[in-house]
């Protein structure tokens, strides 16, 4: 009588909508690192959790998600790190010399050579975005000498230079110069895809640990029937021993099904310790309190069928698998730096241009040739080189190209064969991954299949050790049966029980593991991933002009026009 009542307060409370996340609103898992409070209280004595609070309580204070958006705000940075090629940069110089020696022929001017000099420079330049570079430089000097042959004395000179070197072979192109930040984006976009990855691995821990406290309850509470059921006929056993039906040594076998039950009691509420822990520790647990706590799930194992049809799911799969996505992302870098290895491996040809304006002042002083006396003195300064290189009065320019090439160029080749090779690798790796999530559509696929049968299975050998007990036992309330006969049917029907209970947490881990196969485990629960708005990119120019380009793009092609 008592199995049946415990098995219908069983089936009771595992009847479950399979809607309940649907009809909940979403939870959106931020990618910002430092949100989380160490060590801080998040939960109760005792918690009574549904499948829902669990997960979602994981997303906010899980640890290792902590961990992983740390490595997506490194990438992050790493990204914008990678911009930083285009930046001006400016550069200044300020020094004075002085200069003492011995005269060793007339013409110095003076028998010791003296002479001071202060200078100021000050320039701009950068990387252009076709893999030139550009500089603007302004450069002052003051110099004063002893000599007497100097016309400007002290002297003033002040210069400004406008250069610019521009790659025609190896090294131009926008794509080329780029490599960097397109590697850094990219890499930056597989963190966010292995960030997905750690959310759907610790949501799916979260409901297999959660699943499997929940059969640790039951099970518990199962082996407390057990124990029940063999004090029950250790009861009926003495009464039968009191009024002279049985003998004293017939109570030997129920009594040792007690301890035995006792002992399987022992073990299970160690498991049912063992289940929160690895839960709690999940959650993200830290504060002693919390772990000290007690965890009631509220959620059972019973659930709706799954009837998943294979060729759909394959196609979900391969379209929605992060997996795939990040494969194709290391294909892109791949493609990328395939194109920066065919450019340098082009003969150097640049051409450089210079253009600029010089101006010179000082003190200006004429002297006699026959008696060195002054004849003429005329005061000047910075200013004059400065009003002079303002109107312009003296201009220079070059114009030159240079042509480098190394006779063999074995080491740029092998750059390009090595490059070529690791873009056939990955186009290979996405093959390899493709087939391993087929592999895993249909794992997942038989398993369920598998699982629901299971169950079935189990409901009727737990039927059948039910009705088979209930039998043995009217044959011993009539002498046609033994305590050792019922002893051990009460344990196959335990067995069946657990057998039961186990089946049912396979089939929701086995639910769990074809929606993570299919891609669609998150949107099964309702949880999106926030991700913060792309930052501006501060160097932006000329990058979309496709003819000035060196090759097609990863979105384009598999790589560069040949050598």
């Amino acid at each position: 009588m008592r199995a049946r009542s415990f098995l219908f307060g069983l089936s009771a409370v595992v009847v479950v909508a399979a809607g309940a996340w649907a009809a909940e609103p979403k939870f959106e898992v931020g990618t910002v690192p430092g949100r989380q409070t160490r060590g801080a209280r998040l939960g109760a004595p005792e918690m009574r959790l549904s499948l829902q609070d669990a997960i979602t309580t994981a997303l906010a204070h899980n640890i290792n998600l902590e961990v992983s958006r740390l490595s997506l705000a490194s990438a992050q940075q790493g990204f914008l790190g990678s911009t930083g090629i285009f930046d001006p940069q400016v550069k200044s110089a300020l020094g004075a010399t002085y200069y003492e020696a011995q005269s060793t022929n007339q013409l110095v001017g003076a028998n010791v050579a003296l002479q001071r000099g202060r200078e100021f420079n000050l320039s701009l330049g950068g990387l252009v975005a076709t893999g030139g570079s550009y500089s603007v430089g302004w450069t002052n000097s003051r110099s004063k000498t002893n000599s007497s042959f100097y016309f400007l004395n002290p002297s003033y000179s002040s210069g400004l230079t406008f250069s610019l070197t521009q790659p025609l072979l190896k090294g131009f192109g926008t794509d080329v110069t780029r490599t960097g930040i397109e590697v850094a984006r990219r890499s930056r976009d597989i963190s966010n895809v292995q960030f997905e990855e750690t959310v759907i691995n610790t949501a799916q821990a979260v409901e297999s640990a959660y699943w499997n406290l929940v059969y640790a309850i039951d099970n518990l509470k199962s082996k407390q029937h057990s124990l029940l059921l063999a004090q029950d006929l250790v009861d009926q056993t003495r009464s039968r021993v009191r009024i002279g039906t049985s003998a004293p040594i017939d109570v030997v076998q129920p009594e040792a099904a007690v301890a035995a039950r006792e002992l399987d009691i022992i073990v299970a509420e160690n498991a049912v310790g063992n289940a929160g822990d690895v839960l709690k520790g999940l959650l993200g647990f830290e504060n002693p309190e919390d772990w000290a706590s007690t965890i009631i799930p509220t959620d059972a194992l019973e659930g709706v069928a799954e009837h998943p049809d294979l060729d759909k799911s394959i196609a979900e799969a391969i379209d929605k698998r992060p997996e795939l996505r990040q494969r194709q992302l290391e294909l892109e870098i791949g493609q990328v730096n395939l194109v920066a290895a065919r450019s340098a491996a082009r003969p150097q040809f640049d051409l450089s241009l210079n253009y600029g304006y010089a101006g010179v002042g000082g003190d200006s002083t004429v002297y006699d040739p026959q008696t060195g006396n002054v004849i003429s003195f005329t005061r000047g300064g910075w200013s004059d080189a400065l009003r002079q290189l303002r109107n312009r009065d003296y201009n220079q320019w070059s114009a030159m190209v240079n042509f480098s090439y190394p006779l063999g160029n074995h080491q740029a080749k092998a750059l390009v064969a090595q490059d070529r090779f690791a873009v056939t690798s990955a186009r290979q790796n996405i093959a390899l991954q493709r087939q391993a999530v087929i592999a895993d559509v249909r794992n997942a696929v038989r398993g369920l299949e598998a699982s629901g049968k299971a169950i079935t299975a189990a409901v009727k050998s737990r039927e059948l050790a039910e009705r088979n007990l209930d039998a043995e036992q009217k044959k011993l309330a009539a002498g046609m049966s033994t305590n050792f006969q019922v002893v051990k049917i009460q344990d196959d029907l335990a067995a069946a029980q657990a057998a039961e209970l186990q089946s049912r947490v396979l089939y929701r881990q086995a639910v769990a593991t074809y929606k993570v196969a299919v891609g669609s485990f998150l949107e099964s629960l309702g949880i999106t991933i926030k991700g913060e708005p792309e930052p501006k990119e501060p160097h932006t120019a000329l990058k979309d002009v496709r003819w000035l380009k060196y090759g097609p793009g990863p979105k384009d092609g598999a790589g560069a026009p040949a050598l």
